[in-house]
């Protein structure tokens, strides 16, 4: 009986190796990240979607995919009994909010408008722009033409860039707005307050905390296990500060 009690003990300790399988709309998802939260320990899932991770009763699984919405489950008895388990991670479709672009203030008049143009022109020369000794920059000259379409299109070309850089960084500014509450709310307030014992009051200031390591960055790149292991590691240190010191 005494064997029996410390085998089962070592086996706890060790933990139960369970087969899994994670899947979106039933086809099987490959590079899922598993983590058990409880122990630091993760995989990947294969071309299969399948995967195996070594786990206890009320351990945390976090299951996370660039494309996915995170999905954290806790460990009970039942899983560890049977060994096996089925994870369906639903899409994530990022909806932002309508953004207005400004004109691009051109006159309409050719040799007026290249000369506005010409700082804010990357793709052309300096040369390229120049038509002083041609007389298309004055209209009595009998030079003075239509543009032809390859440099109408390469204007619009260049506005249509600029525009697309303008809403790029627009959407990449508000997804970092948001990156705290989305966090959050993807993790879960159970994740930071029975794995990472930080009070619920504390789970925004821990966040805003651990942005010194660029975690919004990284959670807007969906690096999120490298966010999580940010914030494992952080954990002690503000309520080493911010809690107990109180």
């Amino acid at each position: 009986m005494l064997f029996l009690a410390v085998n089962l003990h070592l086996t706890a300790q060790e933990g139960t190796l369970i087969a899994g399988l994670v899947q979106s709309d039933s086809v099987q998802l490959q590079d899922i990240h598993v983590l058990n939260l409880s122990t630091l320990q993760g995989t990947i899932t294969n071309v299969y979607g399948e995967f195996r991770i070594k786990v206890s009763v009320k351990d945390t699984l976090i299951f996370s995919g660039i494309q996915f919405h995170t999905l954290g489950l806790i460990v009970d008895e039942n899983l560890v009994r049977q060994r096996k388990i089925k994870i369906e991670l639903k899409p994530k479709i990022e909806e932002l909010s309508e953004i207005e672009l400004q004109g691009h203030d051109l006159d309409g008049l050719f040799f007026i408008d290249t000369k506005r143009l010409r700082d804010s022109l990357p793709l052309v020369s300096d040369r390229a722009v120049d038509f002083s000794n041609q007389g298309y920059d004055d209209p009595t000259s009998s030079n003075y033409v239509v543009p032809a379409a390859s440099l109408v299109n390469l204007v619009s070309m260049i506005g249509k860039k600029k525009r697309k850089e303008r809403k790029e960084e627009a959407n990449l500014i508000q997804s970092k707005r948001q990156a705290p509450a989305n966090l959050r709310k993807e993790l879960g307030d159970d994740v930071f307050v029975n794995q990472m014992a930080i009070p619920k009051v504390h789970i925004e200031p821990f966040i805003r905390y651990c942005q010194k390591k660029n975690i919004l960055e990284l959670y807007v790149e969906g690096r999120l296990m490298e966010v999580i292991d940010i914030l494992v590691k952080e954990k002690e240190n503000y309520r080493r500060e911010r809690i107990l010191n109180k």
